[in-house]
C-alpha cells in the first residue's frame, strides 16, 4: 500500500471518531444540523474510497452499497413508516459491512505494517461497533420495546443511545441502563461481546505476523 493511501487511514479514524462521539451526541442534543451528519458520512466513504481505489472489486463494492443506502433513505422519506426506516437502517448497515471489509483488506494484506495500518484496524474496531447499534436498531423499529432504559421499557431508542449500548458490550463494560429484551437483540449483544473479546487479540497476532514476514524478506 503506498504511503499518500496509507495516510488515508488515519484521516478515517479521525473522521469516524468525530462521527461516534461527537456528531452522535450532539445529534441526541439536536444540536447537530443534519448536514453535518451527512457531511461526515460522505467524509467516511471517500476516505474509504481513497484507501482502495486501486481494487475495482472494492470501489464497486462500496458504490453499489452506497447507491441501496440512497435509494432506501429516499424511500423512507417519500413513504414514512417502520418498514421504510428499518430498511433505511439495514441499507446504512449493508453499507458499514461492506466498508468495514474492504478496509480490512486494505489493513491486514501484505505489506510492512506501519502506524497509518494500525489506525485503521482502530477504524474497524470503530465500525464494529456502529455496525451492531445500527442491527440494534433495525430490530428496535420492527419491534417495540425491544430493549429498556432505566427498567422501564421504551418504544424507540435512537442511534446514539444504541452507539453508547454496543460500545459498552464491544467492550464488556456493561452499565446496565439500557437492556436488551428481545431475543435477537439479546444474541446479537452476546456475539458482539464475543466478538469484543476476540477482536484485539486476532489484531495484533495479524499485525506482528506481518511485520516478521516484512522483516524477513531479503533487501531488494
Amino acid at each position: 500500500m503506498k504511503a499518500r493511501h496509507e495516510r488515508g487511514l488515519t484521516t478515517l479514524v479521525v473522521l469516524e471518531a468525530v462521527a461516534l462521539f461527537v456528531v452522535a451526541p450532539l445529534s441526541a442534543k439536536g444540536a447537530a444540523p443534519l448536514a453535518v451528519d451527512v457531511g461526515v458520512a460522505v467524509a467516511i466513504v471517500a476516505s474509504v474510497l481513497a484507501v482502495v481505489w486501486r481494487s475495482r472489486a472494492a470501489v464497486a463494492a462500496v458504490i453499489l452499497a452506497a447507491s441501496v443506502e440512497l435509494i432506501a433513505n429516499a424511500l423512507r422519506i417519500a413513504r414514512p413508516s417502520e418498514r421504510t426506516e428499518a430498511l433505511d437502517f439495514a441499507a446504512a448497515l449493508i453499507l458499514l459491512v461492506a466498508l468495514t471489509v474492504v478496509l480490512g483488506i486494505a489493513v491486514f494484506g501484505p505489506g510492512r505494517v506501519t502506524i497509518h495500518r494500525i489506525l485503521g484496524a482502530i477504524a474497524i474496531y470503530l465500525n464494529t461497533a456502529a455496525a451492531f447499534a445500527l442491527a440494534y436498531r433495525v430490530i428496535d423499529t420492527l419491534g417495540p420495546a425491544a430493549f429498556t432504559s432505566g427498567g422501564a421499557g421504551s418504544q424507540d431508542h435512537a442511534i446514539p443511545a444504541l452507539i453508547y449500548f454496543s460500545f459498552a458490550t464491544l467492550t464488556t463494560s456493561g452499565y446496565g441502563d439500557i437492556v436488551p429484551l428481545d431475543p435477537f437483540a439479546r444474541s446479537l449483544a452476546n456475539l458482539e461481546a464475543v466478538i469484543g473479546q476476540l477482536f484485539p487479540a486476532t489484531l495484533l497476532a495479524r499485525l506482528i505476523t506481518l511485520e516478521l514476514e516484512t522483516r524477513r524478506r531479503p533487501p531488494e
